[in-house]
């Protein structure tokens, strides 16, 4: 019995995961970030990784164009209000919003880019992968029982 709950758990975990990613994965929007002159490396990469900047390219003086992942409104408003970011283009900084018409980067994003804990690939991974032992767990322990069932 437990193990069939086990197996239940960790498969419809999977599933879950996986149609959540089917229905809302979509091309991240581009964007450009110039960052203030006095940002060091470092601090730029912390800030690249809490704002879900992905995939840098065609740096520009300070300016750097980059794959938005989270597209939230609240993250987009940090973003723009951050004091080491000296501005953004491709952003309505009004509405603190991805306009329609923005061009797309080469990454893709959905849902759980913009879901609290899920955003941090190690944390989406470990679930995965307790979902994962979850299933297989549940599988070999009801294929025991059956086993000693059959006996």
């Amino acid at each position: 019995m437990l193990g069939r709950v086990l197996f239940a758990i960790g498969l419809g975990g999977l599933a879950a995961f996986g149609l959540a990613y089917w229905l809302t994965y979509e091309p991240a929007p581009a964007v450009r970030v110039r960052w203030r002159d006095d940002v060091t490396a470092e601090q730029q990469a912390t800030l690249e990784r809490r704002y879900l900047l992905s995939n840098g390219r065609a740096p520009m003086d300070r300016s750097i164009a980059y794959d938005l992942l989270d597209t939230s409104r609240r993250n987009i408003e940090a973003l723009v209000r951050d004091p080491a970011v000296a501005d953004t283009n491709d952003i309505d900084r009004d509405n603190y919003e991805m306009p329609f018409e923005a061009a797309y980067g080469e990454r893709w994003m959905w849902i759980a880019h913009r879901t609290p804990l899920l955003r941090d690939g190690r944390i989406r991974w470990t679930l995965i992968g307790v979902l994962a032992g979850l299933t297989i767990l549940g599988w070999r322990g009801g294929g025991r029982v059956r086993a000693a069932a059959l006996r």
